[in-house]
């Protein structure tokens, strides 16, 4: 029997909305939506703005009502900027108090374990695979070999946190990025399948393919070539933000970080000595459903 679902990832720059029914191993997609909260914009020794707080409760109490016509069952996860901010108790504070709904803030590694859930399915046909989800605060390394999850990892790579450290520096956001993945230490690199998720590589993906609308079953596992990131990449730097807002109209707040997100991407792909990165838009939220009842009920 299907039950349905509610996996509301509130992200740094993000809030992520999956309605789904889950039928054992299987997940049916209802509805699914982007909001632009930049919950850590502006954030400074780890306390988060009013502002970004209070532009999240409008997204989170929009997305709470639309998911309750469908089921009362929603999990809202916090990530990166949640795991740091010292003030989010002003945020799962208000959740419980408004709508009876906890808080889960899940660990880096966590999140990376369950990229790795939401697609070891998804590619098959390939052997030696590394996930990377570019984010707002963090970017997650999850490695597969012969579907099934090896290692993964977190690191302090984000687009929003590369701004409010280096708000009017470029170059030293291309520096602290190189930095950090040498650090990663990663052996036979070239050797991997890279799969990129997230905001920044699902829309890379339909910039290259000219969407006005964003379509998953376009954009899941779509193929972007080396040459075609570095060329939209070099194309973003000569653009003004209104510029770029309006290649991506079904996103266009995004716009405001999304260079820095296609700097990094180009960064990891040159790491990983690759040609391409297949895309894909299977977040962490299907990691989440892909457990067992038992475990989902832990979260609600």
């Amino acid at each position: 029997m299907e039950k349905i679902y509610s996996v509301i990832d509130v992200g740094t720059n993000n809030v992520l909305l999956l309605i789904a029914g889950k039928n054992k191993e299987r997940i049916r997609i209802i509805h699914r939506n982007s909001f632009t909260s930049a919950l850590g914009k502006d954030m400074k020794d780890g306390f988060l703005t009013k502002e970004a707080l209070d532009r999240t409760k409008v997204i989170l109490e929009e997305i709470i009502e639309l998911s309750k016509k469908y089921t009362d069952k929603i999990i809202i996860i916090g990530t990166s900027c949640s795991r740091e901010a010292k003030n989010i108790s002003i945020l799962s504070g208000w959740l419980w108090n408004n709508f009876r709904i906890k808080y889960n803030i899940i660990s880096g590694e966590n999140e990376a374990y369950f990229n790795g859930l939401a697609n070891i399915k998804e590619f098959p046909d390939f052997n030696d695979i590394t996930l990377f989800d570019v984010g707002g605060g963090s970017t997650e390394f999850t490695f597969l070999k012969e579907n099934k999850i090896i290692s993964h990892l977190s690191t302090s790579i984000g687009v929003r946190r590369l701004h409010n450290e280096f708000p009017e520096d470029f170059q030293c956001r291309i520096t602290r990025v190189t930095e950090i993945l040498n650090e990663m230490n990663i052996k036979n690199v070239s050797k991997q399948i890279l799969i990129g998720i997230g905001g920044t590589v699902t829309n890379l993906s339909a910039v290259k393919k000219n969407l006005k609308e964003y379509d998953s079953n376009i954009i899941h596992k779509s193929i972007l070539k080396k040459d075609e990131i570095k060329e939209i990449y070099a194309d973003f730097r000569k653009m003004s933000e209104k510029q770029i807002a309006d290649l991506i109209p079904f996103e266009p707040t995004r716009a405001e970080i999304i260079l820095t997100g296609a700097m990094i991407i180009k960064e990891i792909i040159d790491h990983f000595k690759a040609d391409k990165i297949f895309v894909s838009d299977r977040g962490f939220q299907f990691g989440v459903l892909a457990q067992s009842e038992k475990e989902l009920e832990k979260m609600l």
